[in-house]
């Protein structure tokens, strides 16, 4: 028999689903468009009404970022963050993908929703508002 050192509460849900659900419960939001910038699917608190938006953003920080010799096919992260919360902004084969991080309670606002002052982690560009 297996040794599962690794324990989940059995009534938590699982994997994506779980993960999202969480999230939304907090006032967190998932949306994914196609490359026209229709929206495919939305859950959570984001508004599918600018769905458009995102993509052109995601398109025009992959201009930007063009010009970059190192690494060209990655493809760029954009934070935007208002007093409410953050957005994550990526396109991810040719579709957008943004997620609704909600500005955390704690702190002196310096921190929205695991986000410090801009720094992804990942060295992704970000837009401060």
């Amino acid at each position: 028999m297996p040794n599962n050192s690794h324990q989940q509460n059995p009534s938590a849900p699982q994997g994506m689903d779980g993960i999202l659900a969480e999230r939304m419960a907090t006032g967190g939001g998932a949306l994914c468009n196609d490359q026209n910038g229709l929206c495919l699917g939305v859950r959570g608190n984001i508004d599918a009404s600018k769905s458009g938006v995102y993509t052109s953003i995601a398109k025009l920080a992959m201009l930007l970022d063009n010009g970059s010799k190192n690494n060209s096919n990655e493809v760029p992260l954009v934070s935007i963050q208002t007093d409410q919360a953050a957005f994550l902004v990526k396109e991810y084969g040719g579709r957008t993908v943004v997620f609704r991080v909600p500005a955390s309670e704690e702190g002196n606002g310096d921190q929205i929703g695991g986000i410090e002052n801009g720094n992804v982690g990942d060295g992704g560009t970000s837009i401060d508002q």
